[in-house]
Order: C-alpha cells, then structure tokens, then sequence
C-alpha cells in the first residue's frame, strides 16, 4: 500500500528531489509546505499518513521552528505521526523531538534507505531511531548529567538560578542563605555534575528542562 506524505521543507530543490526519489520507494508525497504558515490547517485537510518536518524555516515566519508546529499539532491530535527531517543533530532537538512525541529524527545527509525506514515504521505507529541517532542518545544515557538526579533540593535550586543568571548574591537572598553557603552548594553542584562555566550550566538547564523564577533583567 502506498504511504502518502506531507513533506515540509524550505528548500524547492530539496523537496522536489525528495518526491521523485521517494516515489520509487511506494511513498507519495501526497502534499508540500515550502513555510510553517498555514500548514496545521493544510494538514487535517490532507490527513497524510506522515508528516516530515524540517525544524528551521527562514522567511515571514523564521521567528517560528518547526518543533513549535510539531507541539501544536501533536497536542491537537496526539495520533500524528511526525518525522523530524533535518540538517541540524544538536542532541536538545534531537531529545525535544522525541519528548514532544515525534517519532522519528532523521538527518538530511543519511541515506534515503534510512528515511524510507523512518517512513515505513512511523506510518505503523512505532518510534523509529536510525543507528547514528541511537548511537548519540546511547552515549548520553551513559554520560547522563541529569541535574534533578544528582543534586540534592538545595544544590539543584543553586544551579538552576545560576543557570538563568542570578550572581551568588542574588541567590543567597532569594534562597535566605549566606554567600559563603550558596558557593559551598555551587561549588558541590559544579562538581557533580562536571560543568565550569556559565555556558555549560546554561546549557545543561536548557537541555534537562530546568526552568527558574531569577530576575531575567538586572539594573
């Protein structure tokens, strides 16, 4: 049986490349969006048996990414069935994807085998991981930094300020703590986690989903 597609993409080349190729496969690509605008409404209209999804989109409506429209649908019909198809692997799109409940991530420069396996198992309803995917969330688990894991109440509180800005001041005042204590539960957070730097911190907060009530803006 034929699996019919709704391919989302910015690139014109791309996506017609990518319809010819795929019809060999016993996939049609049934409908395209060249920009995120309008295309929830497009999809129900269709009702393809996949959506692929870039996650970057440049033009009118660059401000938005493809994972926005992912949530959107997806929490207005937890049954779509989404493949994340993109250039970009950075492990926050990749692990965000699949959180939100897309079920697969493929990149660009793999093979079209692999993207008409992700096709095959996503049109079933099952999640699908190609080896370099599995591979990357293989190494995270066992590299796990997960800040809620290994911080105690205190410490994880401490960090997630840092994370979002607040200087050790700050914090000791928001948390009713001495200085020298906020840096003590720093200095253990840091050390559990094996992070440095401010950007470190902030990445990892952004990855694990911490989010703070530190002032954003300081005068």
């Amino acid at each position: 049986m034929t699996i019919r597609v709704f391919l989302a993409d910015d690139h014109h080349l791309l996506v017609a490349g990518f319809k010819d190729v795929l019809k060999g496969y016993d996939i049609d690509v049934v409908e395209v969006a060249y920009t995120l605008e309008g295309l929830i409404d497009r999809y129900f209209e269709v009702r393809p048996d996949v959506l692929v999804i870039d996650v970057r989109f440049d033009g009118r409506h660059a401000g938005e990414n493809g994972l926005e429209v992912c949530e959107e649908l997806l929490a207005l019909d937890p049954t779509a069935r989404i493949i994340v198809f993109t250039q970009f692997d950075d492990l926050y799109l990749i692990e965000k994807s699949y959180q939100l409940g897309v079920l697969a991530f493929v990149r660009k420069d793999e093979r079209i085998e692999v993207l008409d396996e992700a096709i095959r198992t996503v049109a079933e309803g099952k999640e699908f991981f190609s080896p370099e995917i599995a591979q990357v969330l293989a190494w995270v688990a066992v590299k796990d930094k997960n800040p809620h894991k290994l911080l105690d109440e205190k410490e994880l509180r401490a960090f997630s300020l840092t994370a979002d800005g607040a200087s050790q001041a700050e914090i000791a005042a928001l948390m009713d703590l001495s200085t020298k204590t906020v840096g003590a539960l720093l200095k253990s957070a840091k050390s559990k986690l094996d992070v440095e730097s401010q950007a470190d911190i902030t990445k990892l907060a952004i990855r694990y989903g911490i989010t703070t009530t530190a002032p954003k803006t300081r005068s």
